[in-house]
């Protein structure tokens, strides 16, 4: 009886040993993916505010034609046209600082991180990331797809039909559309790097 008293007790011990140095290990990582977040987020807001900055100013050249009546469209120079569409509409699609942590929270095993709220916002900052990834598909889709083309058979003489412009002008406000859903998941995306940010140096 004592013997068994003795093995059931050095089983508690062990097992209790065993939890305490794993409760100790997932708290060192968890301090480390701590300091890792902020030093990631900082450089995927730097990177946003660059790409942000680049789509809105992508937007106006997209969007130049919106609204335009056939009137106006018919009174716009042929080489202003080509000018301004003949070359790549460029746009910046953000492409994250991939580390440690992009990679901890895309696996979506957050539960090394103890703290609800944290790992709600990085649940946020992960589903956001996904949609980047669709959003981005749809512009680049149609952009090279549908845009792309007609602009090159339209503008191959360097001469702008009416209908030629009419197609342009709804091409164009199509992909102004798509586009608008890029930007918007990027502005939804630096405000959750925000969130993560504020969060953490609130609990330092």
């Amino acid at each position: 009886m004592v013997e068994f008293v003795v093995i059931v007790t050095g089983v508690f011990i062990a097992l209790a040993a065993e939890s305490w140095w794993s409760e100790r290990e997932n708290r060192r990582i968890e301090r480390e993916l701590r300091e890792d977040i902020i030093v990631e987020f900082e450089s995927n807001i730097r990177i946003l505010d660059a790409d942000i900055a680049e789509n809105e100013e992508s937007r106006k050249r997209i969007g130049m034609l919106n609204g335009l009546s056939d009137e106006a469209l018919l009174a716009l120079d042929d080489s202003m046209l080509s000018e301004q569409f003949e070359p790549y509409l460029q746009w910046a699609g953000f492409d994250p600082e991939m580390g440690s942590i992009q990679a901890f929270v895309e696996s979506g095993n957050v539960g090394t991180i103890s703290d609800r709220e944290l790992r709600l916002l990085l649940s946020r900052w992960a589903g956001l990331l996904e949609k980047r990834r669709r959003v981005n598909l749809q512009a680049v889709d149609f952009q090279h797809r549908e845009v792309l083309p007609a602009i090159a058979r339209v503008s191959s003489d360097r001469i702008w039909t009416i209908n030629e412009r009419r197609e342009l002008r709804t091409l164009l406000g199509h992909l102004y559309t798509v586009h608008f859903f890029v930007l918007d998941n990027q502005l939804q995306l630096r405000q959750a790097a925000y969130d993560i940010q504020s969060f953490l140096r609130e609990e330092d």
